[in-house]
């Protein structure tokens, strides 16, 4: 018993042994991470919108006036061109309107003709009266002169001169009915052309009950059917939807407003809809609408896309779904997000490196890429990056003052737009909107840390200045780390 004790012991003394060396060896083995590799390729950023396609220019055909839809000549898909017969209304009762005011300015046109006959009537009555006029006053001096001579007596002279007072007064009295002549010959051509006018409008309201196509183009709706009445009292009713070119669509979208800061005229467009799920359809954006869409207190803005139909697929109507893209950078160094976010256990990023600004690494960062994307010159690019560095140092010194957060935090907005528009000072028209693009379309480049297993296999962090970000990947633009390498992103 005493032997089968002691070899109980030594047994239980060696399997002690061994557990515990085993834990010491995997104490000191690397403890295992997930890792990701370091790439090169494409960062794009969307603004992801919903928007409904609809034709670029859609002509609603309406009718001016009342009546019975006679034919139509017209329907859903039709292809139209410009002037072709449509519709017609029923055309009978604007023609007897028609007949009507012809009739009218006929009596009026012969209504000019008797006044001008009266009016020449009176001219030679006038002629008559002027002559018999000349004749007294001629006689009335051959009298006086025999009065003077004392050959007539004075009745005689007065004779004389009432007859000649009474040719005076007939000559007056066609002037005063010549003059009244006159304005009656003048009514009589007003009403003619008030006439004319009527029969301009009744053959105006005769040739609107034929409907023409304003545009090239395809009916994409019919409102009326052959009978029915179109009442076009208040306003004229539609008849037609015409889109006028289905070979160029255009997408409007609703953006919401913490997002339509960023979106800018020319950015590119990507967009699907139900109808063709797996295709991928491109437009460019032309508008941004400044008229806020208020929906249960939700603010949206309106953009405008013009995207190519040459296979006309896309319908008017159609729901698409939409990505802006507003950044983009090709074939740059990409980390992944979950790099950035991973920290080690028992490791905590400090606040003060947190908030820290972008500093000479990320200046000299962001010179590059403008540089680059700017195609900068030597004496521009110099300038520059003096800009920068005076920004810098003038933040460095903002933050060690006593502003509060609120303050400090407008110190350095205030600091960074001035630097931009020194910035701005420097470029041509050109590179002025392509560095405006990027300013609104890419992110702040901020300073973080991401970590590797060093040569213990403990991990070790590698500072990285990051810009642009997809969600999933961001930006290198200043670091130590190349294309290749494995950085931690979680453990198993």
């Amino acid at each position: 018993m005493w032997r089968w004790f002691m070899a109980t012991v030594a047994l239980i003394a060696v399997a002690g042994t061994a557990i515990f060396l085993s834990r010491q060896d995997a104490a000191r083995e690397p403890q295992p991470y997930r890792l990701a590799t370091v790439t090169r390729g494409d960062i794009s950023v969307a603004v992801l919108a919903t928007a409904m396609v609809n034709p670029v220019t859609t002509v609603r055909v309406g009718s001016q006036v009342s009546g019975q839809i006679a034919m139509l000549s017209a329907d859903f898909n039709t292809q139209v061109k410009k002037g072709d017969v449509i519709a017609r209304i029923d055309p009978a009762s604007f023609e007897a309107r028609v007949r009507a005011a012809a009739a009218e300015l006929a009596v009026a046109r012969a209504n000019v003709s008797v006044q001008k006959a009266t009016l020449e009537e009176l001219r030679a009555e006038m002629e008559g009266a002027a002559a018999a006029l000349l004749d007294t006053e001629q006689e009335l001096r051959r009298v006086t002169a025999l009065f003077d001579k004392r050959i007539v007596a004075h009745t005689s002279l007065d004779r004389a001169v009432a007859v000649r007072d009474q040719a005076r007064a007939r000559r007056d009295a066609v002037t005063a009915r010549t003059t009244k002549q006159k304005a009656q010959l003048e009514t009589a051509l007003a009403q003619v052309k008030v006439r004319e006018a009527s029969l301009r409008d009744r053959e105006l309201d005769l040739e609107r009950t034929t409907i023409r196509s304003p545009v090239d183009g395809v009916v994409i709706d019919r409102n009326v059917d052959p009978g029915q009445t179109v009442a076009a009292s208040l306003q004229a009713p539609v008849l037609f939807t015409i889109a006028q070119n289905l070979d160029r669509m255009q997408v409007e979208i609703s953006v919401d407003e913490a997002d339509i800061g960023r979106v800018r005229e020319g950015a590119r467009v990507e967009f699907t809809v139900d109808a063709y799920p797996q295709r991928r359809y491109a437009g460019t954006v032309t508008q941004v609408r400044k008229a806020p869409n208020v929906v249960a207190n939700v603010v949206t803005y309106t953009v405008v896309a013009a995207a190519a139909n040459p296979d006309r697929s896309l319908l008017p109507g159609m729901t698409a779904n939409v990505g802006i893209i507003v950044g983009e950078r090709k074939g740059v160094l990409r980390v992944a997000d979950a790099a950035i976010r991973f920290r080690p256990q028992g490791v905590e990023e400090p606040a003060a490196e947190a908030a820290r600004a972008r500093g000479p690494e990320a200046a000299r960062a962001m010179v590059e890429r403008l540089s680059e994307a700017l195609a900068l010159d030597d004496a521009t690019r110099t300038a520059v990056a003096a800009i920068f560095r005076e920004t810098g140092m003038a933040i460095r010194e903002l933050r060690q003052g006593d502003l509060d957060g609120e303050s400090l935090r407008e110190g350095v907005r205030a600091l960074r737009a001035q630097a931009a528009r020194r910035v701005e000072n420097l470029l041509d028209d050109d590179q002025r909107n392509r560095y405006r693009s990027m300013q609104a379309t890419s992110r702040d480049a901020r300073r973080v840390r991401v970590w590797v297993r060093g040569p213990d296999g403990a991990p070790a962090a590698v500072p990285l200045v990051v810009g642009l970000s997809d969600g999933t990947s961001s930006e290198i633009v200043g670091g130590e780390l190349e294309e290749g390498a494995e950085v931690i992103v979680g453990r198993p």
